[in-house]
């Protein structure tokens, strides 16, 4: 009798324990809310800081969109992001075919003369489409991180799913502002537009 008792308590036990660490687990996320979303915010702006300091080493830009071989290369930063720090840090000893990066925090679309790399924050998405207009014919990489960026003009859109970033290009896009996007780049990416959207389609 005793050794049955024993035994039926043992499953019981187990249960207990793990449903303890459950709670304690929904406790902590319920006490420290800000703590574990700020975690998942922090983890997606420090792998977009990192695309956003490697994707200018896999695209080339005609001759003549630098003003000299030693002027800063400039990526300008388009609306409201959490990572500034993180991405000056990230491009602060970084090269572009041998120019330094000057990182430009830009709020109003007239201040984005002579930027070679824009990148439009979510505050920025009811507001792109009518930039991305006005960019056409121009040798300036755009990147994005909101979803119908590639559609509405823009060159490389960046999303975090499932805690990894995933990339997609617009090579039809590029192609117009005569940049060339290296191979490399193309094989990282989730998807390639190789063809012109189709409104409606």
């Amino acid at each position: 009798m005793g050794a049955r008792e024993e035994a039926s308590r043992g499953p019981s036990g187990g249960r207990v324990k793990l449903l303890t660490r459950l709670l304690l687990a929904v406790c902590t996320a319920w006490v420290f809310p800000g703590d574990v979303f700020s975690q998942a915010v922090s983890q997606e702006y420090q792998m977009k800081a990192r695309y956003l300091r490697k994707i200018p080493s896999f695209v080339e830009w005609p001759p003549s969109a630098a003003n000299t071989s030693k002027a800063a290369f400039q990526m300008c930063t388009l609306g409201d992001y959490p990572f500034r720090t993180r991405l000056a840090q990230e491009v602060g000893s970084v090269t572009v075919s041998g120019r330094r990066i000057a990182l430009r925090w830009v709020h109003k679309e007239q201040k984005l003369d002579g930027c070679e790399v824009i990148f439009f924050s979510r505050s920025e998405a009811k507001h792109y489409g009518k930039i991305l207009e006005g960019l056409k014919g121009k040798s300036v990489l755009t990147v994005g991180e909101s979803e119908g960026f590639l559609e509405a003009g823009g060159m490389v859109e960046l999303s975090f799913e499932n805690d990894r970033l995933q990339m997609e290009v617009n090579l039809v896009a590029a192609r117009n502002a005569n940049l060339k996007v290296d191979a490399r780049l193309l094989a990282m990416a989730k998807r390639v537009v190789t063809e012109h959207f189709v409104p409606g389609g």
